[in-house]
């Protein structure tokens, strides 16, 4: 069922009513490319089968996340992932997100979200907030984030390390996110960080939070956390993994996305007043901080 809407910065024809979201959780292996993409072909088709219509995989699952190897794994659009998962998305009627090594035109490598649905490429964002080594091989976006209207609802995207930055997740659910999808390649050393975030940006925002991770251990790389979540938007936990391979879902309604607003009104609060600070300033102001600081002084 939906019911028609127009959501600012977002054009879309109507809004569904649930959102049935599932993430899946994989130890990808370097170079073993369609190993990868069968095992997470299992799940999706799982998934799909009881309902799961958005399901968000894991950053860089299907090469591997191999920062040595990124030159050579780096893949244009369509390539042969988006078309796979294209293929995927269409015999199941999902929507599939994840995060790719992608190569431009020009030769240029990002790490990009995708999209794909039952028609296709939907779209493909740049991370632009790089964690660490990543710097050294990849290109930082233009902008962090990208918001993309489904079929099943409209999902901000936001790449593992850029979930950190609430700026970057506020401006998409103002935008008209009702879901933020986090493909992920989270380290297991800060699993606090990753439990922490993702319950924090579903309850600021009153959003649906669903982050997949990859799990295990890459080669002689780094341990991942695993723990792929589905947060509810009143910011508590729906469904959580360990670190098994496998899936979760959830099914949350639209109406508990407008109950935890109105319990939380961050959101609204924010719009009635226009932001975090006044536009105008006055020579009063300016009194009234020379005080301030001379009191603290």
């Amino acid at each position: 069922m939906t019911a028609s809407a127009r959501l600012r910065g977002v054009d879309t024809e109507s809004v569904v009513d649930t959102f049935d979201i599932a993430v899946v959780q994989t130890g990808s292996r370097i170079g073993a490319w369609q190993q990868n993409i069968d095992a997470v072909r299992a799940e999706v088709q799982a998934l799909a089968a009881s309902g799961s219509k958005v399901i968000v995989l894991p950053e860089l699952f299907a090469s591997g996340y191999d920062l040595d190897g990124v030159e050579t794994m780096a893949e244009s659009v369509p390539g042969r992932t988006s078309t796979a998962l294209g293929a995927l998305a269409a015999e199941t009627d999902t929507v599939l997100v994840t995060a790719i090594a992608f190569r431009d035109a020009d030769g240029i490598v990002f790490d990009s979200s995708l999209v794909v649905g039952p028609g296709g490429l939907i779209a493909l964002g740049h991370k632009r907030f790089l964690w660490d080594r990543e710097k050294s091989v990849f290109t930082p976006g233009a902008e962090s984030g990208l918001l993309v209207s489904t079929p099943f609802g409209t999902i901000g995207v936001v790449i593992c390390y850029e979930a950190g930055f609430p700026e970057t997740v506020r401006d998409l659910v103002q935008r008209g996110a009702d879901v933020i999808a986090v493909p992920s390649a989270f380290g297991h050393v800060r699993l606090h960080v990753w439990k922490l975030l993702t319950r924090s940006r579903a309850l600021e925002n009153g959003v649906v939070v669903a982050a997949a991770g990859l799990t295990g251990q890459t080669g002689d790389g780094p341990r991942f956390a695993g723990h792929s979540v589905i947060v509810g938007p009143q910011g508590r936990t729906i469904v959580e993994m360990d670190e098994s391979v496998g899936s979760v879902s959830a099914t949350v309604t639209r109406r508990e996305l407008l109950d935890a607003r109105d319990e939380v009104p961050y959101l609204k609060d924010l719009a009635r007043l226009g932001g975090i600070t006044e536009t105008r300033t006055t020579e009063n102001d300016h009194e009234r901080n020379r005080d301030v600081r001379s009191a603290i002084s």
